[in-house]
């Protein structure tokens, strides 16, 4: 099972929109998968083999062993889609 977290500046809001595009990529990915939301600060106690967040805060996750992929644009499910999809291949 891979564990995932949709990572914003406070953890309520923009976290759990991306959270919810998100499960719909990694739905039809069919892989296993365990998707919670956090904020930046909680995010480098947390075990993760996956972390979305933005730009803006993805320089704070630089030392996490967790691959950490940037979505420029929350409401973008192509985008979000395609990232999702490609950052699950890089783990198999």
């Amino acid at each position: 099972m891979i564990r995932i977290f949709a990572v914003c500046g406070m953890g309520l809001g923009t976290s759990a929109i991306l959270k919810s595009r998100l499960r719909t990529a990694l739905d039809a990915t069919g892989i296993e998968y365990q998707l919670d939301v956090t904020d930046a600060s909680a995010v480098s106690g947390q075990q993760a083999d996956l972390i979305f967040t933005s730009n803006e805060l993805a320089e704070r996750m630089g030392k996490l062993p967790a691959k950490v992929v940037v979505i420029d644009n929350f409401m973008d499910r192509d985008e979000i889609s395609r990232k999702a999809t490609e950052a699950v291949a890089s783990l198999e």
